[in-house]
């Protein structure tokens, strides 16, 4: 028996996985939700003891807190979701470590949270599986949806293989979105992104309790990885790109790559032309070394 669990702080992200798999009639053996726990919190980059303990009251506090919050307003929702609810510690907390060495997971299904660190992704025997908001390799980390329209990379989804980066592991799948024509909001458009996220994992997931075996496709280059603050920044440009249509042109470009009637596309490399030979304007460059970047700049999407 195929063993799949997720791993969730139970916000948005995780709860609107959780409920399109239970609409497909799919349940999780287990969901562990990040409440944070009671002991001294992890260790920050060059953080020193005496100011790691300096935030262990808070820590405490906050983890109570998110624990009365359980309780009160989602564990039974998620209860009849999943075989079995598991408040843990926060990501990459050795808490979180032994709940899933317990469990045993063939699969990891990342619902929110944060970056996973190898000892965590190590724990699932197959593999952790995520769902990120855009087209992998091209858009990776935080603010995607505003900074596929900035870098002409078409709308979509794609559920990858987690690695020790960011958003670099095996590509499983890829799906565009369907952008309706003429002008949208933003924020629209990243609600129904998410939303396509959602259902791409599921698809997977179903696949994976049929008995088949995804198989990652590893993508070498490295494109610019986007961070929170700077997409914060960026969000009116953005917001002015997605006002101005560009999300259905951009489908039109993209959408004859799709090799089916879901708009998928092929998990390995694609070449997108403007014209035969010629790359569409402003598509993403490759900036090597990213990897130092990611492990200075990795922090919670």
């Amino acid at each position: 028996m195929i063993r799949i669990v997720m791993t969730t702080p139970a916000g948005p992200r995780g709860r609107l996985l959780l409920d399109r798999l239970h609409r497909r009639g799919i349940e999780l053996d287990a969901v562990l939700v990040l409440t944070g726990g009671f002991g001294p919190p992890s260790a920050r980059p060059d953080e020193g003891g005496v100011h790691r303990l300096a935030r262990w009251p808070i820590s405490v506090v906050r983890a109570a807190r998110r624990r009365i919050n359980l309780y009160r307003r989602h564990h039974r929702w998620l209860a009849a979701r999943c075989r079995r609810v598991v408040p843990t510690g926060e990501v990459n907390s050795c808490r979180l470590q032994r709940d899933l060495q317990r469990l045993a997971p063939d699969y990891l299904v990342l619902g929110g949270g944060g970056i996973l660190r190898p000892h965590i992704i190590a724990t699932a025997g197959v593999g952790v599986l995520n769902a990120h908001p855009a087209l992998l390799p091209w858009v990776r980390g935080c603010g995607v949806v505003g900074y596929s329209l900035e870098k002409q990379v078409a709308l979509g989804a794609t559920v990858h293989f987690v690695d020790a980066g960011i958003d670099t592991g095996p590509v499983i799948a890829r799906r565009l979105l369907p952008a309706p024509a003429g002008p949208a909001a933003l924020r629209d458009l990243e609600t129904a992104v998410d939303e396509l996220a959602a259902e791409l994992m599921v698809d997977v997931v179903e696949a994976i309790r049929r008995g088949e075996r995804p198989a990652g496709v590893p993508h070498d280059e490295r494109f610019p990885l986007h961070l929170l603050a700077s997409a914060a920044v960026d969000r009116p440009a953005h917001e002015e790109l997605a006002g101005s249509g560009r999300a259905a042109a951009l489908f039109e470009t993209w959408s004859p790559l799709a090799v089916d009637a879901a708009w998928t596309l092929p998990a390995g490399p694609v070449t997108v032309a403007g014209s035969p030979g010629e790359p569409v304007t402003g598509f993403p460059v490759v900036v090597p070394d990213t990897h130092r970047a990611d492990a200075a700049h990795g922090r919670d999407r």
